[in-house]
Order: structure tokens, then C-alpha cells, then sequence
């Protein structure tokens, strides 16, 4: 679970089937802000780590609030960020967090209906990628649209006192996954996925409330941010290790322990059970000239791209609803 070492008692993690997905560090990216002690704020107070994100897979996300985290305002409100947009928000007040433990779980963009409400669940998708050759102009186009995916985000504010108003609908839209994104878009980051809205369910929410920043939008207590890539893009961005690698470690492991059992040897003995070892490795060669076929050395092979299937772009619509009620999901209404 991500927890930022200044705001003691708040963790966020991504769940998938119900499980917390591993954790890896991450450098924060640079803060660009027109305000300098902004960039600053917001430098100081973010978190970043990589998850893996598998194709296909519903994921949510889990905010927990428990000691020694002290809240000194009316509400703390925790909005979700996917790809760059707004998904929804929930508002921790003072009387929910009286017994010192609070928790929500944040499934996807909420929806208002007639009675009651309903989420669109979120699920990640697998984007298609291309190496032929691409005009400029699409290729910056295609770098726009990928500039803003793979990220998943939680912003901490502090928040007044709220008013009760009308819920608003919002809308979520994804990428084009029948659309195929050239590599050199996607390999500086390694972006590997996006994300669709998929089935949808009802859910239980309070009343939407209106609240204001305590101490400005662009000053929030914590910024949790989530990197989603795919196992092997995270082996390139050399987060997990290759699988090759490892393999080339248990080897070294096992010659090391070998040599350990030749040291029993007769010196001469042993010198020449090295040679046979390495001659069987191919680390020297034989005294026996050997005619060698080169044909499968030069025989040009080239791998086929695995066929990715695509994916039709759902949308859905966000409701963001701030409830003050103590026994249900708090959302949040933004402010203009």
C-alpha cells in the first residue's frame, strides 16, 4: 500500500479480484505549475509507485484512514483520477472518523438514477501498438492521446463544511483501443495499457454535498499516484527483473557451487575436469576441427506479431457526490 512518510495513518492501494496488487518504487515526476510554491507543495507531498496491470482485469481502489492520522477540518476529501480525469470523490468528515478507522473503496464513475445511484466499473485494456512507418503529425497526435493514460491517482484535500445540492454526471472517455499507437509513443514510458468502463451495478450513496478547498485546490495534503504497466513493460523499464536474468543467476549459482566440489580434487586432476566442463559448455574449442552447417545461423526468422483483439470504448458517466451522512460512501460535488 502506498503511505506517504509526512501523513501517517492514510493508505491507498489498487485492488484486483479483492487483492492488494504488489508495490514497486517510483520517482516522482517533475511538478510543472505556473505557481512555483505550488510545484513545490505538491512536490513534497506525492508518493508514486509502479502495479502491474493485466488485460481484461476490474481493479478498484482502496482508501484507508486509521490512527495515529488526526483530522483537524469539518471534511478530508479523497477525489480518484484515472488517465487524467476526474472519476468521482468521497468526504471523510470529523463524526465518520470518530472511532478512528474509516475506509472506502472506489469502483468506478458513479451515475444518479431515479432511485438511487449506480458505478461503471473500470478494467484495464491492452493497447494496440504498431512500428510502421507513421506520419509526423499522427505520431503527435497519438503522443497526446497516450500522454494521458496509465496513471491512476488519489488527491488529499482538506474541505469546509458542506451544503447539500444536486448531484452532477460526468462523463469518462477512453482511448480508441482499435487504433494501434506507434512504439515510439509508447516505449519512453512504457505505456502498456488504458482503461474501459465495463459492466455497471448499484450501489448505496448519500447526499451529494458542496464543499470548499481550505487551502486551495492546487495545495492538497497528499497525492498518491499509480503507474499501471504490464509485467513486461516493467521488466524494460527494468522495475521486475528479466526472466532471462534470473536464469543466468541460478546458473552462476550452480558453476559456483561446482567449482566448490572440484577444490576436493587432485590439482591436476581437477585442471583437467575443468577443461571437459568447459569444452561440453562450448567456453573453449575442441582440438578436433569440427565442420560447422551455418544455415540456421543465417536463416532470417522473423517473430509474428501476436494478433491483439479490439476492444470497443465504453462511456460512462461520473457523478461526483460529497454525502454527510455517517453510515454511507461520502462522494464530492467540484467547485467551479
Amino acid at each position: 500500500m502506498a503511505i506517504l512518510d509526512s501523513l501517517s495513518g492514510i493508505e491507498v492501494t489498487v485492488l484486483v479480484d479483492g487483492e492488494s496488487l504488489v508495490e514497486y518504487d517510483a520517482e516522482n515526476d517533475n511538478v510543472v505549475h505556473t505557481n512555483p510554491a505550488a510545484a513545490a507543495h505538491q512536490r513534497d507531498r506525492t508518493v508514486t509507485k509502479y502495479i502491474e496491470s493485466s488485460t481484461g482485469k476490474a481493479f478498484s481502489v482502496k482508501v484507508n484512514v486509521k490512527a495515529p492520522y488526526k483530522i483537524d477540518c469539518p471534511n478530508v476529501s479523497f477525489e480518484l483520477y484515472v488517465d487524467g480525469q476526474w472519476i468521482n470523490g468521497r468526504l471523510m468528515s470529523k463524526s465518520s472518523y470518530s472511532t478512528g478507522n474509516w475506509s472506502i473503496i472506489s469502483e468506478g464513475p458513479n451515475e444518479k438514477l431515479r432511485s438511487g445511484w449506480k458505478v461503471t466499473l473500470m478494467k484495464f485494456a491492452e493497447i494496440q501498438s504498431t512500428d510502421e512507418n507513421t506520419e509526423s503529425a499522427v505520431l503527435k497526435q497519438g503522443k497526446r492521446e497516450i500522454g494521458r493514460v496509465g496513471e491512476i491517482l488519489i488527491k488529499v484535500h482538506r474541505r469546509s463544511a458542506g451544503k447539500v445540492t444536486a448531484g452532477t454526471n460526468t462523463t469518462f472517455k477512453g482511448l480508441d483501443y482499435s487504433k494501434k499507437y506507434h512504439d515510439k509513443v509508447l516505449a519512453k514510458d512504457g505505456k502498456s495499457h488504458g482503461v474501459v468502463l465495463g459492466d455497471t451495478k448499484k450501489v448505496t450513496l448519500g447526499r451529494p454535498l458542496n464543499t470548499r478547498f481550505l487551502d486551495g485546490e492546487d495545495f492538497p495534503v497528499a497525492i498518491f499516484r499509480f503507474k499501471y504497466r504490464s509485467a513486461h513493460a516493467l521488466q524494460i523499464l527494468h522495475v521486475l527483473p528479466r526472466a532471462d536474468s534470473a536464469g543466468i543467476a541460478e546458473q552462476e549459482t550452480a558453476a559456483d557451487s561446482k567449482d566448490d566440489e572440484l577444490n576436493n580434487l587432485d590439482p591436476e586432476l581437477r585442471e583437467r575436469v575443468k577443461r571437459l566442463l568447459a569444452r561440453a559448455k562450448g567456453i573453449i574449442k575442441s582440438e578436433v576441427n569440427v565442420k560447422r552447417d551455418h544455415s540456421d545461423d543465417e536463416e532470417d526468422v522473423k517473430p509474428a506479431k501476436k494478433a491483439k483483439k479490439s476492444k470497443k470504448k465504453m462511456i460512462g458517466k461520473t457523478t461526483i457526490d460529497l454525502t454527510e451522512d455517517d453510515d454511507v460512501e461520502t462522494p464530492i460535488i467540484p467547485l467551479d
